[in-house]
């Protein structure tokens, strides 16, 4: 029997939960690049880094889907939170580019349950009217712990070198693990005998394909627009580190601040306007959010030094802002409470497939293709889908009432 719960509370608790999360997650990401570099390794090698935890994302998507609806989500986010101490704990003692590649692959396993978990959470408790802000709120806590994590990622290497950046985020995943065991309840509502827990087959991802959420053409459109903006941003990844390393003299630390201005904004347009698309719709946000977004592919075409960068930044997080919650909230109105676990874990699939195709892309891409047609080539991308979210706003396709 589940205990009473304010709604709020669990919304707020979710939201430090993914702060602490992000923040341990995203804390080693400009520590890899001046590494690599130190290493004289090719900078496409970080290309393999993020395939390998797309990878074990992938392949684990499915199952973890079918086990956020069956055994219920805060048993998921304690597994994934719990990879995280592990092996960013264990990375420093190898200090190797195979073990840090085998061990993302793990940690991509393990962690596919994470953001299936927490989103479903989110859209059990949050009310109709109020889905996009609190789910805002949730992926909000997500964009600060990348404000917290890159910077603080990149001050820490600079400082103290490799090994402190993995250990300081192990430390901010455990604290949110222990906060999760603690403090989040489990909002998975359970389903009277003989209906969904009762049918055979019924929690996996096949069934759900079988009897997809309904109108079909806004579940392709919103898995395409998840594979759409991730392939960007992996795909262009390492060219644009290599870039901004070598042509204009960045460190792990001005990196980091980039980065973290870029989750400030992106935390403000979650936390502070994600509401907008109970009011205007869902479709209308994520339009004006590709738009801003795409500013940053634009800004390493023009004018990829420091401070332009920031004002980049600061407008391509704002579209990051408005696109995930209307995004998240877009899923959750074409969705059952028992279909939500497996369809989110559908879309952290998608994402894996962007996170795998980005890199492969950019193994193959970063030396052979110059960097300014390969962003403008990215801002094409977003427009049109930008375009083909206008028409759906257009059409109404779907409502939120």
């Amino acid at each position: 029997m589940q205990r009473p719960y304010n709604p709020l509370i669990v919304i707020i608790l979710l939201s430090l939960s993914t702060t602490l999360m992000m923040t341990g997650h995203t804390m080693p990401y400009p520590v890899l690049a001046p590494w690599l570099i130190e290493q004289n390794i090719s900078m496409g090698m970080l290309g393999w880094v993020s395939f390998a935890f797309s990878l074990g994302n992938f392949l684990a998507a499915p199952l973890a889907g079918q086990l956020v609806d069956r055994w219920g989500r805060k048993p998921m986010l304690i597994i994934g939170l719990s990879a995280i101490v592990v092996v960013n704990i264990i990375i420093p003692f190898f200090e190797s580019l195979l073990t840090i590649i085998v061990l993302r692959f793990v940690l991509g396993l393990f962690n596919a349950g994470i953001m299936p978990a927490a989103l479903a959470a989110a859209a059990d408790v949050a009310p109709l009217e109020r889905r996009g802000a609190w789910i805002g709120y949730v992926t909000g806590g997500i964009s600060i712990g990348l404000i917290i994590g890159p910077s603080m990622g990149g001050i820490l290497y600079d400082a103290f070198g490799f090994a402190a950046p993995w250990w300081i985020s192990a430390g901010f995943a455990l604290v949110a693990v222990v906060m999760v065991v603690l403090y989040v309840p489990e909002t998975r509502v359970q389903s009277p005998v003989g209906e969904v827990d009762g049918a055979e087959g019924a929690h996996s991802l096949w069934h759900l394909l079988q009897n997809p959420p309904r109108p079909l053409i806004v579940l392709v459109s919103l898995l395409w627009l998840d594979f759409a903006w991730t392939f960007a941003w992996v795909a262009t990844e390492p060219a644009a580190l290599a870039y901004l390393y070598g042509n204009y003299a960045y460190t792990a630390t001005m990196f980091g601040v980039v980065v973290g201005v870029w989750g400030l904004a992106t935390a403000v347009g979650e936390i502070g306007l994600g509401g907008l698309s109970d009011r205007f719709g869902r479709f209308s946000m994520m339009t004006i959010g590709l738009v801003l977004h795409s500013a940053w592919y634009v800004g390493m075409m023009v004018s990829p030094q420091f401070t332009p960068m920031i004002a980049m930044a600061v407008l391509s997080g704002l579209g990051a802002g408005f696109i995930t919650p209307a995004l998240g909230a877009a899923y959750a109105d074409i969705t059952t409470p028992d279909q939500r676990g497996r369809v989110a874990s559908l879309k952290e699939m998608i994402i894996s497939i962007g996170g795998m195709s980005g890199p492969l892309f950019s193994v193959f891409a970063t030396d052979a293709i110059p960097t300014v047609p390969m962003f403008a080539g990215t801002v094409v991308i977003l427009l049109a889908s930008a375009g083909w979210m206008g028409w759906l706003w257009r059409r109404r396709v779907l409502q939120v009432n």
